[in-house]
């Protein structure tokens, strides 16, 4: 007989994943215990097993909800009818907002998908992929001949992407300086350097 899923699955489920990428962010993937994430949820080791087969799962499911978000909401962006510095810019805002909101699974991204299994650390690495070709995309529009090259297409998109991911590191939300004034000046210093001859 199947077993039939409470209704609060999918809340006890997110309520893992949000102590699981805190923990893991934290200590890292080898040093946080699937007893450290059952402690923090105030279950049973057993009871996590029943979302997750383990402790790579639970890391895989994670990295690939995040990032699977982060390209929906990037790609609507980049289809917006605006010019695309205006997408550009818009781009970058949302991925700065979003970074500064999930910071730990930024950390977790840059971190530790080496200890997914090949096949889950490729599916997360061709998410990567589209996130870089939405920016390449945008960058070509902004400058055709600078982009021609396609040699320099995989840099200049990852250079802006270290650039927001590297901030993630230092960087405090509720500091001096807000997540929408930080994407603002980060558009400016790159598109005012990109668009020079």
């Amino acid at each position: 007989m199947t077993r039939v899923r409470a209704n609060d699955y999918e809340l006890k489920k997110q309520v893992i994943l949000d102590k699981a990428v805190a923990l893991i962010a934290q200590k890292g993937f080898d040093g946080a215990t699937m007893s450290d994430v059952a402690a923090a949820c105030g279950a049973s080791k057993s009871h996590l097993y029943h979302y997750f087969s383990s402790k790579e799962d639970l890391l895989y499911s994670i990295v690939k909800e995040h990032i699977t978000e982060q390209v929906a909401v990037l790609s609507a962006i980049v289809e917006e009818p605006l010019p695309a510095p205006e997408r550009f810019k818009h781009f970058v805002d949302a991925f700065v907002q979003e970074g500064a909101k999930s910071r730990n699974h930024h950390l977790v991204l840059m971190n530790d998908i080496k200890f997914l299994p090949p096949l889950q650390r490729e599916d997360v690495r061709k998410l990567e992929l589209e996130l870089m070709h939405l920016m390449v995309g945008l960058l070509r529009e902004i400058n055709p001949g600078r982009m021609a090259p396609a040699k320099v297409h995989s840099p200049y998109a990852l250079l802006l992407f270290g650039m927001v991911i590297w901030t993630f590191t230092w960087y405090e939300k509720n500091g001096a300086i807000s997540p929408g004034e930080l994407a603002d000046r980060i558009s400016q210093l790159f598109l005012d350097g990109f668009r020079g001859t």
